[in-house]
């Protein structure tokens, strides 16, 4: 679904597993696009990911309008379905250079899809990402932005269309201060730096990899998370959020038949 239009630049909605437009275990896939070409912002957890190209077919986008596919971090839900988005548009791949042997080598083993024995395919990365690259698409550019801490290959990117700032935050902030998947090996102050990086940017866009979209002032609830990240450890990690591919995975085993049906 179309969720965003600036001049000749359009954002669509095409996964996402929370909101139910695409497989469970998906995290959200967008589209951008202008003057014709394309790029894709992850590639979901590759279990039928042919209901994302269902959605893009819906909006009026041909896979092979993607020029780009870009991993915001290689956690399986984000990147696992990436060597099927290259096969079915030819689409070069793109991921932070500390991302690529996920990628191409080592393909997640602690996931739980691979734990259950299903297995993933690898893909070869085309652009490994350093911070401050830039990415065209059209007429417009996509920055790079190195924002470790929810991962250490975790980038964000922004765009400035027709005088706002959009940004696609992957997994290191989410609406209303959310924040990515933390655990005990979290290096906390790289992901404080990074929050406060982004702050800073003032942005009037946020899409990120999971929850709800912001279309407006979206810098305040990056700064209600900046503001959470400054005060105790204790309150980043109170709860399990739900309605991550984990969760879905954990309390709905039938969609383990779902990836093994995937990867025959």
């Amino acid at each position: 679904m179309k969720i965003f239009q600036a001049g000749a630049t359009s954002v669509y909605m095409v996964g996402g597993g929370g909101v139910g437009l695409s497989h469970p275990c998906d995290s959200h896939v967008y589209v951008i696009e202008n003057s014709g070409e394309a790029a894709m912002i992850d590639a979901g957890s590759g279990i039928t990911p042919e209901e994302i190209r269902d959605r893009m077919q819906e909006d009026g986008v041909e896979p092979r309008a993607i020029r780009t596919l870009i991993l915001t971090h290689s956690h399986w839900d984000h990147g696992r379905g990436a060597a099927w988005w290259v096969a079915a548009t030819g689409a070069r791949l793109a991921v932070h250079r500390l991302g690529v042997r996920t990628l191409e080598e080592q393909l997640w083993p602690t996931s739980h899809v691979e734990r259950h024995g299903v297995g993933s395919r690898r893909a070869r990365v085309d652009l490994p990402l350093e911070d401050g690259d830039t990415i065209a698409v059209g007429a417009i550019t996509l920055e790079v932005i190195h924002t470790p801490g929810h991962s250490d290959d975790s980038v964000s990117l922004l765009a400035k269309l027709d005088g706002r700032s959009v940004l696609f935050g992957g997994d290191t902030c989410f609406a209303e201060g959310g924040h990515g998947t933390v655990n005990a090996d979290t290096d906390f102050r790289a992901y404080r730096a990074s929050v406060r990086r982004l702050a800073a940017l003032k942005v009037d866009v946020l899409f990120p990899g999971h929850k709800h979209f912001v279309l407006s002032r979206a810098h305040a609830h990056i700064s209600m998370l900046e503001r959470r990240m400054s005060g105790s450890w204790t309150s980043m990690v109170d709860t399990r959020v739900p309605f991550f591919p984990t969760w879905w995975l954990e309390h709905d085993a039938s969609l383990y038949d779902d990836a093994a049906r995937s990867a025959s």
